[in-house]
């Protein structure tokens, strides 16, 4: 497909759902995420993704796409900031997807109620290896909503096991930065448990699919949508592709949103 402006999707590693309100307004919400090879692309004409539904960020993206084509903003801070302010009047959210969108790579990210906290984490061989090479994303086939998520409606029950997922994320940065993938993954186990506390995240195919790997989580909302697979090593990976077909491949996409007309600072 010929594009002009395309902006990436994400994945979620550790910490989703603590980059919006009631969270961030009495807590910082940490998390860590990065923009994959899928992509709300603008052709000229319209605006298209085939990824809806899947736990990927899509509706940032798309707000990210439409803060370059709609409001001519070239410069990623006001981008992001322009596109979470289009997505809040449609969706109760946060600000990671547009972020992860907007700047692309492997971020930690620390969410405010006005404002945002970026590190970024350099993308070596290890973790390009054990976040990309042994990874899938595996698509339930089952689409999910966030406009319907428990998370905001009870979060009184939820705020506690928002404040352990913010705690994981902020250790996952620091392995990450580390390099040591045998703790990210187990994060990312941590992080699965704590998910799977909060009722419509997880179901049975969820937890039978993570079971099969060394590691793994939903995305997004969850209760559908794709679920993110880590494992040890190449057999480990192989043999799990011998028993399931629905994979998602990927890269990790360092660009963030580009145009083919104007160079976004």
């Amino acid at each position: 497909m010929v594009w002009k402006v395309r902006a990436p999707l994400r994945v979620d590693l550790s910490g989703g759902w603590t980059d919006a309100a009631p969270f961030i307004e009495e807590h910082v919400g940490a998390l860590v995420n990065f923009a994959i090879d899928k992509f709300q692309i603008y052709d000229g004409n319209e605006i298209s993704c085939g990824w809806l539904g899947m736990g990927l960020g899509t509706s940032g993206g798309y707000n990210v796409v439409k803060a370059v084509v709609e409001d001519g903003l070239y410069e990623r801070e006001k981008i992001l900031l322009r596109a979470y302010q289009r997505e809040l009047q449609e969706n109760v959210c946060g600000m990671q997807d547009m972020a992860a969108s907007t700047y692309g790579g492997l971020n930690y990210w620390e969410f405010y109620r006005d404002s945002f906290y970026r590190v970024p984490i350099p993308l070596t061989e290890e973790l390009r290896r054990g976040l990309q090479d042994l990874a899938v994303l595996v698509n339930t086939g089952k689409s999910r909503s966030p406009r319907h998520f428990f998370v905001y409606a009870s979060y009184p029950y939820v705020e506690p096991i928002l404040v352990k997922l913010s705690e994981i994320a902020t250790r996952m940065r620091d392995e990450l930065l580390s390099e040591d993938m045998r703790r990210v993954r187990q994060l990312v186990r941590d992080t699965f448990y704590w998910q799977s506390r909060i009722p419509t995240v997880t179901t049975p195919e969820i937890e039978k699919l993570v079971g099969m790997a060394d590691a793994g989580k939903v995305c997004g909302a969850g209760g559908g949508g794709c679920v993110l697979l880590l494992f040890e090593n190449e057999k480990r990976l192989e043999e799990f592709k011998e028993k399931c077909k629905e994979i998602i491949t990927y890269k990790i996409w360092e660009k963030g949103v580009e145009t083919t007309y104007k160079e976004i600072k």
